[in-house]
């Protein structure tokens, strides 16, 4: 294992403030966009590689090294999570993988951020149960809105995936999230809500939590919906939990020598404002800001305007 300060991470991320997981180390297992869906509201950008097909995109080894290389300077994390710009399960070693840290680095919780689009291959269910934490896409229950919104590979069926879903229920003893992305004028009907409450029950999820547009997505028509409606289908949801971004503890994270390297490796897997940057880097705004202004200036970063402020995007 290599320990020089010039050791460059091409798997991980972060670490990033989450308002569930707390402080949250990334790691990203396919390249840019390789995924099973192109969903509309996806802050990462259109699919460019729409795929089912599982394997070792990012080799396991490098995955270890860095990961090893990562823990051995800087251990102030609460949890490993798998995530990025595409959809985790798609590698074929993710297994290897969870069983490496759980016997080399017991000490620290694993997540797993998911489509669940795969979650209907036995495989993928027995090689995931071992996370501390799964959250779990169910965007529509309905094959008219599925498509709408999430745009799925032609061979995915969403029948199948929602019995994957409660096959692995059965058989995970760690804590399972359902997430809901809900896009105004399509996946937030009644008959559609309905639909997907019917579905939630039957897979008995410890949490559903309830999300909306909030950084810019891919399709520019796709409209968040307001506080007062998410609060109506929380009610119907029994309780759902409303994702709120409010402010985040940032303890534990620490600045990383090459800071320009590793602004464009956050907004690259999802848009930031200079306050997002300023709790996931640890650093307050006015150091931060002549450095965004600067990637700017040198088409490093892009801007957008949004609902929540300036969003800072990569190129």
């Amino acid at each position: 294992m290599r320990n020089d300060c010039n050791f460059k991470y091409k798997t991980l991320f972060g670490p990033v403030p989450s308002r569930r997981l707390g402080i949250s180390l990334g790691v990203d297992l396919v390249p840019h966009k390789t995924c099973s869906l192109d969903c509309v509201y996806c802050e990462c950008g259109p699919t460019t590689h729409l795929s089912l097909d599982r394997k070792e995109y990012v080799a396991v080894d490098r995955v270890k090294e860095e990961l090893a290389h990562y823990l051995l300077r800087d251990k102030a994390i609460d949890h490993i999570t798998f995530s990025g710009s595409g959809e985790p399960t798609l590698n074929a070693a993710i297994g290897e993988v969870i069983r490496f840290l759980k016997t080399d680095y017991p000490q620290y919780k694993v997540a797993l951020l998911t489509n669940s689009t795969l979650f209907d291959q036995p495989a993928v269910r027995r090689q995931v149960k071992g996370a501390d934490v799964v959250m779990a896409s169910l965007d529509a229950a309905t094959d008219a809105q599925f498509r709408r919104v999430n745009r799925p590979h032609p061979r995915i069926d969403l029948k199948a995936m929602i019995e994957g879903l409660a096959a692995f229920r059965k058989i995970f003893s760690g804590r399972l999230l359902m997430e809901l992305f809900l896009v105004d004028g399509c996946n937030d009907s009644a008959a559609e809500l309905s639909e997907i409450k019917r579905v939630l029950q039957r897979i008995r999820a410890d949490g559903i939590v309830l999300n909306t547009l909030d950084r810019p997505g891919t399709e520019a028509w796709v409209q968040p919906l307001g506080p007062d409606r998410l609060k109506e289908i929380s009610d119907f949801l029994e309780g759902a939990e409303i994702v709120r971004y409010e402010p985040i503890r940032t303890d534990g994270v620490k600045r990383q020598a090459n800071l320009k390297q590793r602004l464009v490796s956050t907004v690259r897997r999802r848009p930031c404002t200079a306050l997002d940057v300023s709790r996931i880097m640890g650093m307050d705004v006015e150091t931060l800001q002549p450095v965004l202004d600067q990637m700017v200036a040198c088409n490093q970063l892009v801007l957008k305007q949004m609902d929540r402020g300036l969003f800072y995007m990569a190129v």
